[in-house]
């Protein structure tokens, strides 16, 4: 019988010795609070201890871990109450990340041998590691290869590899620590990750990589812009097959100021066909425009002809059946064929201008001193994430050219929580177009300066801790004004872990507006449609206790509080 201590309870674990397959499954778990014989009284035995708070639900990761998850999958789980499910979920996830830990240590511990060894003439000794665990563990060699890189970028990170050893993050969110920070000197990589490892725990992976991203935009600038241009080296097209046996394109690597233009033109175009009476999602409007793009055709090809009904396979999502309008009567004669830049819409014939240049709508938030150029401070674009300071110039320079562009101005605390809100549609001053307010001058601003595009604007404060229902509406829809500053406010979905941006996301009722709920700013959130449904569901329950502030409580018993993520400053 042999003993191993653990340090994070400074309980002793007793560790039976090996026995043969054939022995029945006996253990004891002195550490744990418990005996337990694993057979089908294994839901007594451990009654609570998976609950949230349990013995087992605060346990690191290790063998005794691993043998209780295993004994949970060999009993009986459907005598588990919905809380203890959960909490043998995180604890299989933990035994997982100890083990990802083993693996990648020995890889890296390889790789670290193969580099010394200069016997050998040929390919690197990367590579050479690469192919040798590709053969090893049956990986595609290109796999084997990020892999590789994984392991020696972690080792790098020791508190990263020590958190994932102790199970606090999975192998996921490993990755992304070693993905966004290798561009930065070993120090300052250190330094960011173990300000963000407590705050991983309680993030998703994308979650994780956008704030990881921002740290390293805001300690050095020039960090990702630096590795866009390096990267671009690569750019590429790529073509796969999808398991479904369909086919996928993408390009990779490209300028992301021109990337995202490109997305919402094609957004635009998807709009402008469907506007135009044809029929499917949107998403399938928007896939039939690139592949239209990309085989040279134009857009207005995917309209219905001016007679016949095109009745294509029932099971192809870019061609469903297309209800066409009536036949053009001798006055109006159909066009014997359609310009690139216009398209005959269901109604009156007339011809409708095509979308030409860059089109769309598009969520940028970047700092005032970076527009100024003071700056090259990161900001962000809805549903994209962080961006650097040069990229959103560049959008912002597209987006002056749009007609509707509206122009607003976010006034923050220190560590980047909205305060107060404006918009107009008059542009700011760019850098060096206007005069600079005179030393010593009085309250009021000359014409034409920044200061005094600023001192124009009706600000409006948005309520904290208290509201006082300044802003409430007697409707179930908000105003416009109230359901523009609900989503500043939130910049995303509410529920835990969602990124869908809140301009894409319903208004919803924290009470129910059927059951008295206010349509105010301490009981509206926005929420994406699937999450907005899942919380009307049976077991799903939602409080706001201070505005901004969100505890979702799930149907297994647990609870979640999520608070917007700060603005870019």
């Amino acid at each position: 019988m042999g003993y191993e201590r653990r340090e994070r309870d400074r309980t002793w674990v007793d560790m039976p010795a090996a026995r043969p397959p054939s022995e029945p499954r006996v253990k004891d778990v002195i550490g744990a609070g418990f005996t337990h014989r694993a057979d089908s009284r294994f839901a007594e035995a451990y009654a609570g201890a998976f609950e949230a708070g349990g013995r087992v639900d605060l346990m690191a990761p290790c063998s005794v871990l691993a043998e209780l998850t295993g004994q949970a999958l060999d009993a009986d789980m459907r005598r588990l109450t919905d809380d203890e499910l959960v909490g043998v979920m995180r604890a299989a996830r933990r035994v997982a990340s100890w083990q990802a830990a083993v693996e990648l240590a020995a890889i890296d511990e390889l790789a670290s041998r193969r580099q010394v060894d200069v016997r050998n003439a040929g390919p690197r000794p990367a590579e050479r590691t690469a192919v040798e665990i590709a053969v090893a563990l049956t990986l595609p060699e290109g796999t084997a290869a990020r892999l590789v890189d994984f392991a020696t970028g972690l080792a790098m990170l020791e508190d990263v590899g020590m958190w994932l050893r102790r199970g606090e993050i999975d192998a996921r969110k490993a990755e992304v620590f070693v993905e966004e920070l290798t561009s930065l000197p070993w120090l300052q990589a250190s330094l960011i990750a173990c300000r963000h490892l407590d705050a991983a725990t309680e993030m998703t992976s994308s979650q994780l990589r956008a704030a990881l991203r921002r740290a390293v935009l805001a300690a050095d600038p020039e960090a990702g812009h630096r590795r866009q241009r390096e990267a671009r080296q690569d750019a590429r097209v790529e073509r796969w097959s999808e398991h479904s046996g369909n086919g996928a394109l993408a390009g990779r690597e490209l300028p992301a100021a021109q990337a995202m233009l490109a997305d919402e033109h094609l957004t635009m175009l998807a709009k402008s066909l469907k506007a135009a009476g044809a029929t499917g999602t949107l998403d399938q409007l928007k896939a039939a425009v690139f592949i239209a793009l990309m085989t040279g055709q134009s857009p207005a090809a995917l309209l219905p002809p001016p007679s016949g009904q095109i009745t294509p396979s029932a099971d192809d999502p870019l061609g469903p059946d297309i209800p066409l309008p009536e036949e053009p009567s001798a006055d109006t004669p159909w066009p014997d064929a359609p310009r690139p830049d216009e398209f005959w819409p269901d109604g009156p014939w007339q011809r409708v201008q095509w979308p030409s240049g860059p089109q769309g709508t598009m969520n940028l938030t970047m700092p005032l001193s970076a527009w100024l150029r003071l700056t090259d401070n990161p900001g962000e674009v809805a549903g994209c994430g962080p961006a650097d300071a040069w990229t959103c110039r560049e959008l912002a320079e597209a987006m002056t050219a749009w007609d509707r562009t509206k122009y607003c101005l976010t006034i923050t605390t220190e560590d980047g929580h909205p305060l107060g809100h404006a918009c107009t549609r008059s542009q700011p001053p760019r850098p060096g177009s206007g005069p600079d307010p005179p030393a010593g001058s009085g309250p009021a601003p000359p014409a034409g300066s920044l200061a005094a595009w600023i001192a124009a604007l009706r600000v409006e404060w948005l309520q904290r801790e208290t509201c006082d229902h300044s802003r409430e509406t007697q409707s179930y829809r908000p105003g416009r004004l109230l359901d523009h500053l609900i989503k500043i406010r939130n910049p995303t979905c509410t529920a835990p872990g969602c990124r869908r941006p809140a301009q894409r996301s319903d208004i919803d009722h924290v009470i129910p507006y059927h059951l008295g709920g206010r349509t105010c700013e301490c009981n509206c959130h926005p929420g994406c449609r699937r999450h907005h449904r899942c919380k009307g569901s049976a077991g799903w329950h939602l409080e706001m206790p201070e505005p901004g502030v969100l505890v979702w409580r799930l149907p297994h018993g647990r609870s979640y509080t999520s608070r917007a993520d700060p603005y870019p400053i």
